[in-house]
């Protein structure tokens, strides 16, 4: 067993070709979207070398796993290859990755008297081993996986004034980044959002958004495309502060999903936490309905 850095875009591939297979085994229990792959590595690790953040391990036949740490939020995905689960190795590697968050967290100088991970509530095997290795069960289908089949989309519809458009690319990098900070809150610049842009598994023309009548940008939504499972993903999706309660994330998950059955795909799925009462109720009101559910684990430590 070899293990190693993420080294070259080409990484990525073999990595989202090695999640769309497990899927094709397991029904999508316990695996991430292939395109959560880039989401997480490129846009929620965004201050983070990729090298520093992802291990891939492989041996004979091929990828056996992946870990990558997220410092910031203080947990990590790990992901093993359906013969190599619930064993010893599955074991190496949760350990590995407790390891690996706890350096990262020392070396940014992250406080935290926990750390997290979750288990989809199907993966039996995931659920014990985190048990054994001290992880405490904190909060019970905290995270939910939404999906519909692609089937008779609505057509979607908007307020007069407002369209539908892809995304253009680096030349719009600081409006992307502007209607992402007023949705989310978050402390993204036009700078960082390039870098996403430009990253591998990134598609310009699956970064949905409306437009106003006065040129902003009022929502927004990223789509990814697994076309061996024929399964496309919303992550994530957003809506301007300024333009709420007026149905465009609707309109505009009922646009990528027409656009995704299109490009011949038959699912579509979105992940939503519990407690989020506004994307539930959106999902919903789109069509999807609960699939998976996940569990969130804690474990006390000392930085």
């Amino acid at each position: 067993m070899n293990r190693r850095a993420y080294q070259q875009d080409s990484d990525l591939k073999l990595l989202q070709d090695f999640n769309a297979a497990a899927i094709a085994l397991t029904d999508h229990c316990g695996y991430l979207h292939p395109g959560d792959i880039p989401h997480h590595l490129f846009s929620g690790n965004k201050y983070y070398d990729p090298a520093e953040v992802m291990t891939i391990w492989e041996d004979a036949k091929g990828v056996a796993a992946w870990v990558i740490a997220a410092p910031r939020y203080k947990s990590f995905d790990a992901q093993v290859r359906p013969d190599l689960r619930g064993a010893a190795f599955e074991r190496e590697i949760l350990q590995y990755a407790e390891a690996r968050i706890l350096e990262l967290m020392r070396k940014y100088e992250i406080d935290s008297e926990y750390i997290s991970a979750d288990a989809f509530q199907c993966d039996r095997a995931r659920s014990s081993l985190l048990t054994d290795l001290g992880w405490e069960l904190e909060d019970p289908a905290n995270y939910v996986l939404n999906r519909i089949r692609l089937s008779e989309i609505e057509q979607p519809l908007l307020p007069e004034g407002y369209w539908i458009r892809s995304g253009r690319g680096v030349e719009e990098a600081a409006a992307l980044a502007e209607v992402h900070v007023a949705s989310f809150g978050t402390d993204w610049t036009a700078e960082m959002y390039r870098r996403v842009i430009e990253s591998p598994g990134y598609v310009p023309e699956r970064e949905y958004l409306v437009v106003a009548p006065d040129g902003n940008l009022a929502a927004f939504t990223v789509t990814w495309h697994d076309p061996i499972n024929r399964i496309g993903s919303f992550e994530p999706v957003g809506t301007h502060q300024d333009y709420r309660r007026l149905g465009l994330a609707r309109a505009l998950m009922m646009y990528g999903m027409q656009q995704m059955a299109a490009a011949g795909l038959e699912y579509a799925t979105v992940a939503n936490f519990r407690d989020n009462e506004a994307a539930s109720g959106l999902y919903k009101a789109c069509g999807f309905r609960p699939w998976y559910l996940l569990d969130d684990y804690v474990k006390p430590v000392s930085i």
